[in-house]
């Protein structure tokens, strides 16, 4: 796969992702399961089209993160955060999914509460996603690809949501990690996507 194939990848996985997230994704933090599942009945079509275009982000996103590593980068790190992401993607897929599976549930047996509930217990999946984009980031700092300014800056935005996904509360922090990571995955695909052609050696 080419670096033009695998920046548009990771450009319109971050779009499809971050970018409908922050426009139409519904705020439901320190909700509890009730109170979303409320929310999201309400709001049903909206739910049922962002779950949707985020979980076909999610795949553009994490395929253009894998096939970088494959295609574009020779380091060892970099290889293993993307088997990571690979090995992640379809739990992600299904934890993004539950809330279509909570509505659908309600709708049949009164128990879309109890879904979402335990699709919360399983939120700990974003150590492993996020994992891999540190070990990414460490790959290209290595390889000094793009200077190694990119690599360095994904490593840390992307270590302090792991951070924070292990619960610590990093206060500001907590934010320029976790929008940090998705910027910074945004440029890398435009930066993969303007670069030269260069065949990985194997």
């Amino acid at each position: 796969m080419n670096s033009k194939t695998i920046g548009s990848l990771l450009i319109l996985g971050t779009i499809l992702t971050m970018g409908v997230w922050m426009v139409f994704g519904l705020s439901s933090d320190n909700m509890s399961s009730a109170e979303k599942l409320k929310v999201f009945i309400e709001n049903k079509t909206q739910v049922q089209i962002v779950t949707l275009v985020t979980s076909l982000g999610f795949i553009c996103l994490v395929l253009g993160l894998y096939y970088s590593t494959r295609n574009l980068l020779d380091n060892i790190l970099s290889e293993i955060g993307g088997l990571l992401l690979i090995a992640s993607l379809p739990l992600m897929i299904a934890l993004n999914m539950s809330d279509i599976v909570a509505l659908e549930m309600e709708k049949q047996f009164s128990n879309g509460a109890d879904v979402l509930t335990a699709a919360s217990a399983f939120e700990y999946l974003f150590l492993t996603f996020m994992g891999g984009i540190f070990l990414i980031g460490i790959g290209l700092t290595l390889e000094r690809k793009f200077r190694g300014i990119i690599g360095v800056l994904l490593a840390i935005t992307s270590g302090l949501a792991l951070l924070s996904s292990l619960g610590l509360d990093l206060d500001m922090l907590d934010f320029i990690g976790w929008l940090g990571t998705w910027v910074l995955m945004l440029v890398t695909g435009v930066l993969f996507f303007l670069q030269k052609e260069i065949k990985k050696s194997k």
